[in-house]
């Protein structure tokens, strides 16, 4: 009796231990890295059913794959764009910041010297689109017409 206790409470450890392996690393990030991980097919579906403000995001953005904090205001977001950033709130400006977060497949901010500077974010040009993060540099910011 005993040793079928043993086994069933080792399976059952088992088996807990697969599920959260399972449900993916999203819950690890969240626990112990306090971040958490989005994709989103387009701008519209991002507007709607994400909880980021990114203003500078082409129209025509797609891909959008996004890594946030779940205790501060920082976050990397990567899109896949051939549209260009709005002249209105964007320019070009010196590197003074990085990314909190990286994202596979984007672009080295650090062998990147310009940047685009749009308000509280940083951008950078990547082969496919665009590379963008939130806290920038002071610097960076102010120089933003839209700060």
């Amino acid at each position: 009796m005993r040793k079928s206790f043993t086994s069933a409470l080792a399976v059952t450890g088992l088996l807990a231990i697969v599920s959260l392996t399972a449900s993916g690393c999203s819950v690890v990030d969240e626990l112990a890295h306090h971040k958490k991980s989005s994709e989103f097919a387009d701008a519209a579906s991002l507007e709607a059913d994400g909880d980021l403000e990114v203003a500078w995001l082409p129209r025509d953005s797609s891909g959008i794959r996004v890594v946030q904090s779940t205790q501060a205001d920082d976050a990397a977001v990567a899109v896949v764009s051939e549209g260009s950033l709005p002249s209105a709130m964007c320019i070009e400006v010196p590197r003074q910041s990085a990314p909190p977060y990286v994202i596979d497949d984007t672009v080295d901010v650090y062998g990147v010297s310009s940047v685009f500077a749009c308000g509280e974010w940083t951008v950078a040009e990547t082969p496919t689109g665009w590379l963008g993060w939130t806290p920038n540099h002071p610097d960076e910011k102010a120089q933003s017409p839209a700060s």
